[in-house]
């Protein structure tokens, strides 16, 4: 009897990792290129880097969900062609865009959720972003750091120029695609800047420009040739 208990056992046990080994697991790593502040109407560039924690690959459509917390839920990103994603590796929706509608992003501060969203039972992890949405529109016929701002070249191999039609650049930063800051520099209102990109691998990355109280982020794809 104790040997059929212990058979028993050992096959419900079996049965059991299978079972927890035949998960998919989306995980959202990191949202790049959405400002710390937006105004209503502002079409936004941004990219979203997924990872699959689970056992067996996902493979799909794949959307991203966001809440606003006030009970009101909207895509940030869908796509019905399948994609793959392999368990231990990245998938980086880039190239997309974000438009803040004020029927979904409040006046003030917003803390928004984001997770992947299919038709498949999957496990998921969302992650969040913060945004602090501006409807004071004095002095709006002035053009705006994210209007002025260019950054060139790109792709870039060796270094970076980025130049504003005002002397008004105060701090450069550059993050990876899983949100760490791997460049930072500050300025003395600068309207024309060039620096090396020594040290960054090839790969895509958010420029984010700081000035006169305004901040704008751009994609930037750094191209080593081998």
């Amino acid at each position: 009897m104790k040997r059929v208990y212990f058979l028993l056992s050992f096959l419900l046990g079996l049965v059991s990792l299978n079972s927890n080994a035949q998960n998919v697991s989306l995980r959202v790593d990191s949202i790049i290129g959405i400002p710390d502040t937006v105004f209503p109407g502002q079409i936004i560039s941004y990219s979203v880097v997924l990872s699959n924690n689970g056992f067996i690959p996902y493979q799909g459509p794949l959307q991203l969900a966001m809440d606003n917390g006030q009970g009101q839920i909207a895509y940030l990103y869908f796509s019905a062609t399948p994609v793959v994603v392999l368990p231990g590796s990245t998938y980086t929706i880039s190239g997309s865009t974000v438009t803040i509608d004020s029927s979904f992003f409040r006046p003030g501060g917003n803390v928004v959720v984001v997770w992947p969203y299919t038709s498949q039972l999957i496990q998921y992890s969302p992650r969040t972003f913060t945004t602090y949405v501006v409807t004071n529109l004095q002095g709006i016929e002035e053009p705006s750091l994210e209007e002025t701002i260019r950054i060139y070249p790109n792709p870039a191999s060796t270094y970076l120029q980025i130049d504003n039609t005002n002397p008004c650049i105060e701090r450069v930063r550059i993050f990876d695609i899983k949100g760490r800051i791997v460049f930072s520099e500050h300025y003395d209102k600068e309207k024309n800047i060039r620096f090396a990109l020594e040290g960054l691998p090839s790969g895509l990355y958010s420029v984010e420009v700081g000035g006169d109280k305004q901040k704008s982020t751009k994609q930037l794809l750094i191209n080593r040739a081998e």
